[in-house]
């Protein structure tokens, strides 16, 4: 994928799968860090490499890509692109949540279990991601106290 997009741009793998011992699905979540003004280019270098554009699906500050059907992104292990600009809120937020949980393994360790739990009650996905969404807004909250972003 980094054949085609700016060379300014950074990977960040992010989410529960970047935290070791953490219990996650099997998606991988990235957010691609870009500098600013060269979005555009991001979106056709990413496009060229296999993948749509999907707008920031309601998270002002995090676009969303997904690879188009029949591409070679098709063939990867799955995954999540997002896109954000360099110092995003979102950024931030999912950097400091990743480094948080390393440094807190006893939080991932809490973390990890209630996710299991949420999953257990649940009937449906949807179900799920709500079940598991007060979990998920208590470490986010801790740790972007602890990494100090406002």
């Amino acid at each position: 994928m980094t054949d085609f997009i700016p060379d300014d741009c950074l990977f960040h793998h992010v989410g529960s799968t970047s935290v070791p011992g953490m219990s996650a699905k099997d998606i991988i979540d990235l957010d691609i860090e870009y500098a600013k003004g060269s979005f555009q280019a991001l979106i056709s270098g990413l496009r060229e490499a296999g993948y749509e554009h999907e707008g920031d699906l309601g998270i002002s500050g995090r676009d969303a890509f997904k690879p188009i059907l029949g591409s070679s992104a098709m063939a990867l292990p799955a995954h999540h692109p997002y896109a954000c600009e360099i110092g995003a809120f979102e950024l931030q937020k999912h950097l400091a949540f990743r480094e948080y949980l390393r440094a807190h393994p006893e939080r991932a360790t809490w973390l990890s279990k209630m996710k299991l739990l949420a999953d257990a009650s649940a009937k449906s996905r949807d179900e799920y991601i709500e079940n598991k969404l007060r979990y998920y807004e208590t470490i986010t909250r801790e740790s972007l106290e602890w990494a100090n972003v406002k």
